[in-house]
C-alpha cells in the first residue's frame, strides 16, 4: 500500500510550487507526474528501509506518520531537483525530524501501534530450550 498519493504532495505544497519543482520546462502549466511519482518511490523505499527489520511490510492500513513521513521526504526531493536555488531552513528541517522520528520507530522508542500489524522480531533474536535440571543447589553442597 502507498505512504502516499499524489493528491497528499498536491496538498502539501502549494500548486505553482509543486509545478515549478516538479517541471523542468518553465511554460508547463501542470506538474510533471513522473518526477512526483519517483520522489515518492524514493520516500517509500527509505521508509522501508528503516522499518524493515521491526515491521513486516507492506502496512494496511498505512500509519498516518508514515503519510506525513513520506511527504516530508518526497518535498525534501522535489526541493533537492533544484539546486541553483537554496533549500528553505523549514524544508531541511522537516527532512532532519522525519528521519529522526524513523530512526526512533526503528529502534522501538516510538511504535505505530497498528492496529493488526505485529512487530517483526528483532534481528538476531536466539530462543533456547534445556532440559530441567537434575542437580540442584541441595545436593551439590556435599561436593564443596
Amino acid at each position: 500500500m502507498r505512504y502516499c498519493t499524489h493528491a497528499d504532495i498536491a496538498k502539501a505544497i502549494p500548486p505553482v510550487t509543486l509545478r515549478q519543482l516538479s517541471n523542468d520546462d518553465p511554460a508547463a502549466e501542470l506538474p510533471d507526474e513522473s518526477v512526483v511519482e519517483d520522489c515518492i518511490r524514493s520516500a517509500e523505499e527509505l521508509i522501508d528501509g528503516y522499518l524493515r527489520g521491526r515491521y513486516s511490510l507492506p502496512f494496511d492500513p498505512v500509519p498516518t506518520v508514515l503519510r506525513d513521513a513520506a511527504i516530508s521526504l518526497v518535498r525534501y526531493a522535489l526541493y533537492g531537483r533544484r539546486p541553483e536555488t537554496d533549500l528553505p531552513e523549514a524544508v531541511k528541517d522537516d527532512r532532519k525530524n522525519t528521519i529522526r522520528v524513523l530512526e526512533s520507530i526503528r529502534d522501538g522508542v516510538v511504535t505505530l501501534g497498528m492496529p493488526s500489524g505485529q512487530a517483526a522480531p528483532e534481528p538476531g533474536e536466539i530462543r533456547v530450550r534445556s532440559r530441567k535440571r537434575r542437580f540442584g543447589g541441595d545436593r551439590w553442597k556435599g561436593y564443596e
